[in-house]
């Protein structure tokens, strides 16, 4: 059955808690599902201990939110985390995080098969998800970032930065009652393809092997997290929220999966992790003054989730076998214990300080007018804008009439704030002037002294030959109290003026060098000979003809699209507000009982049309955009084809190929020569958008990632460690 989507109120709310089973031949004997897939029951086998009293229970049983048992891919993402996603688009923090042991199925829940688009997990799944809700919210901006972290052997490591090896500036910190993880990278991300691609960065740089169990064993934990920043209109609040990916490293007996050597090593600091992990809920469950979060990096990162500002969902992953009964069991209990725990998830909002900056603003101009309202109305003339030039001079005189003398203080009439702080500025320049004076005309008396004893030669070597009232560059202003001539350079000290100015212009040739006239000639030739062979040519007019109305098509279904858009958010809107008009009703129902009950018939039923209504738009919204898609790869194709028919047309009446370089003259989107490996890249991206287009964000991302050139990372300490011992571990193997 598919999840049915509901709406959490601001508050506590308990952990949610589902168990996945692992695909088998057949579950274990002891094993039952209800058939409600809400229950599980377990039937155990007593040890054979002679002469012991041997009180163990022979039956266990476990109520869980469901079982999903059989339950493929995109089931688990709908009853799982579809939700969390739609609360993540309120405002709310959320965390689905996989539990389990070795081999159950964690990593293929959370992430799926990486190299099959059908097989995707549920991050992938997620990233779709709120992308899509985030295209039918025109009327919100939001801001996506992601991170990558992994904890192993109790060291973090960031698998989004430049250098994932790089340690030591990651620490858990308390960001106002939210853990966060200090120096860890947020990748800002603009649309799914980018956001997968960061994904499966991550995924290739995780730290796995293989055991008796497993043949890709997680051999540490990973949080992939993906942060909102959502902006509504011209409001200055800006909600902040993030959802957590969690997947956990697989408790394993080391007798079942063989481990040795570094496996081993990593098998100790999984089981430790997951030990404290276990100590934390159960000190969360039974409600105790101290729960140890520090003790570990992992219960440190998964503070907020365990009893935080979350949501929270976790899903026990078992391997229903005869041979893992103990541990399907092991996992059926902490499952049990998680689901005790309660969780107080608010609605992360702050101001945005750009948008604050503006209301202040203008709240400072409304409190200016104001004023300057009650000045007038008092008789004042009194200006609260910045003071100009004209005003800061006459302040100047006042302060030079104040020190000769010439007015009182009681004529120093300062009206406002501003004018009292620049008659200070004023005192002070008038200070720093007087200093600069007495300081020249010591100098100047220095000078004077020196040169009488040295015959008074040097003085006037710098002013020889040049007339009296002639003023050179540095000789002193006599017209104002201090300062320097700017005076006029000596012509021999002027620069020379260029011989061809106009060959010299920003640097490049003129446009009437001979350079560049058969290249004009040659791509004017060129288009003109394009035009012509759309209008004379029959294949070329008949493509042409056919581009011309492609074009107004995908105009056409583009305006379509865009007021299907618009309808589909009013909808969207209308459904919004009708749940939490409803959501009130039945709030006050419970204060007031027997009251509202015909309100709320109406609210339902208004509710059920609009969200009718929304499935239309909607449907006729995927329909529109599979057209568009559509219609863009006709167009594409139809230019391709015009584009090759008049190159091989003009090359046959030039009787030589086209110029080089210079088809960049023609419209043409696939100018440039694709080898054998992107043509196949190319066809099979073109079947993909023509079959399923909703799966080339992830193909586009899978193949950004296989074209990239990955450098060997080298990890330093223990992670760099581990990789040269199970490469030694391998090649004594063999």
């Amino acid at each position: 059955p598919l999840a049915v989507k509901r709406t959490y109120i601001m508050g506590k709310s308990a952990v949610r808690v589902f168990i996945r089973t692992r695909p088998t031949a057949g579950h274990a004997s002891g094993l039952r599902i209800t058939d409600d897939h809400k229950s599980v029951a377990v039937e155990l086998r007593k040890k054979d201990e002679s002469a012991v009293v041997n009180n163990q229970l022979e039956k266990l049983s476990f109520k869980f939110e469901t079982i999903l048992d059989g339950t493929n891919q995109e089931g688990v993402f709908l009853h799982t985390t579809q939700e969390l996603c739609d609360n993540a688009l309120m405002g709310y923090n959320g965390t689905v995080f996989t539990y389990g042991q070795t081999g159950a199925g964690k990593t293929y829940t959370i992430a799926g098969d990486t190299q099959r688009y059908d097989q995707r997990g549920i991050i992938p799944r997620a990233v779709h998800y709120l992308f899509s809700e985030i295209d039918l919210r025109e009327d919100r901006e939001v801001t996506v970032r992601c991170s990558y972290l992994e904890i192993y052997n109790e060291v973090m490591y960031d698998l989004l930065s430049e250098n994932p090896g790089t340690t030591d500036n990651l620490v858990v910190v308390d960001d106002d009652g939210v853990a966060q993880v200090k120096g860890l990278g947020k990748k800002l991300v603009a649309n799914e393809e980018e956001t997968l691609a960061a994904f499966f960065q991550g995924e290739n740089l995780r730290s796995t092997a293989s055991h008796t169990l497993n043949s890709n064993s997680s051999r540490s934990h990973v949080v992939f997290t993906v942060h909102l920043e959502i902006r509504s209109g011209a409001d200055e609040k800006v909600m902040y929220c993030k959802i957590n990916f969690v997947d956990l490293a697989g408790s394993e007996r080391t007798k079942k999966s063989g481990v040795a050597g570094q496996t081993l090593k990593e098998a100790m600091y999984i089981n430790r992790s997951l030990s404290f992990l276990e100590q934390t809920v159960n000190s969360l469950s039974r409600k105790e003054a101290h729960v140890p979060f520090r003790q570990t990096k992992l219960t440190a990162v998964l503070r907020d989730a365990l009893g935080g500002n979350c949501k929270t969902v976790m899903i026990g992953c078992v391997w229903g076998e005869d041979d893992h009964m103990e541990e399907t069991v092991s996992t059926l209990r902490f499952a049990a214990r998680v689901k005790t725990l309660i969780t107080d998830a608010n609605i992360n909002q702050r101001n945005d300080p750009t948008m604050l900056l503006r209301k202040y603003e203008r709240q400072i101009a409304e409190l200016k007018q104001e004023l300057a309202m009650r000045d007038t109305l008092s008789g004042r003339h009194v200006s609260y804008e910045d003071l100009g030039d004209l005003e800061k001079t006459e302040l100047r005189q006042m302060v030079e009439k104040y020190l000769k003398g010439e007015n009182s203080l009681e004529d120093m009439q300062v009206l406002n704030l501003k004018q009292i702080k620049e008659t200070y500025n004023q005192f002070k320049s008038v200070h720093q002037t007087l200093q600069n004076e007495l300081a020249c005309q010591s100098i100047h008396a220095t000078t004077l002294s020196d040169s009488g004893a040295g015959g008074g030669e040097g003085v006037n070597n710098g002013s020889a030959g040049r007339d009296n009232n002639e003023q050179a560059v540095g000789d002193a202003d006599a017209d104002l109290q201090a300062g320097f001539q700017v005076g006029q350079a000596p012509g021999h000290m002027r620069p020379e003026l260029a011989e061809n100015p106009e060959r010299q212009v920003n640097g490049t040739l003129s446009p009437s060098e001979p350079n560049g006239k058969a290249e004009v000639s040659v791509v004017n030739d060129k288009h003109t000979a394009f035009e012509s062979y759309k209008r004379s040519h029959k294949d070329g007019h008949e493509l042409s003809s056919l581009l011309k109305t492609l074009t107004v098509d995908l105009k056409d279904k583009k305006a379509k699209l865009k007021q299907n858009v618009l309808k589909t958010n009013e909808a969207k809107k209308q459904i919004d507000n009708q749940s939490t008009a409803l959501q009130v009703i039945r709030n006050e129902r419970i204060n007031d009982t027997g009251d509202g009950k015909f309100e709320e018939q109406e609210v339902i039923q208004s509710l059920r049309k609009s969200k009718a209504e929304y499935r239309v738009a909607f449907t006729e919204l995927r329909e529109l955009k599979e057209g568009i898609v559509s219609l863009e790869n006709n167009l594409n194709s139809t230019r391709a084809q015009l584009v090759s028919g008049f190159e091989s047309w003009y090359s046959s009446r030039l009787l030589a190929s086209p110029v080089k370089g210079d088809s960049s003259t023609v419209p043409n989107n696939q100018a440039d020569g694709f080898d054998q490996e992107e043509q196949f890249d190319h066809m099979n991206m073109e079947r993909i958008m023509l079959t399923d287009p909703e799966s080339s964000a992830f193909h586009a991302a899978r193949k950004a990632l296989r074209r990239k050139k990955a450098a060997a990372t080298v990890y330093p300490g223990d992670k760099g460690r581990a990789q040269l011992n199970r490469k030694l571990e391998l090649n004594q193997a063999r």
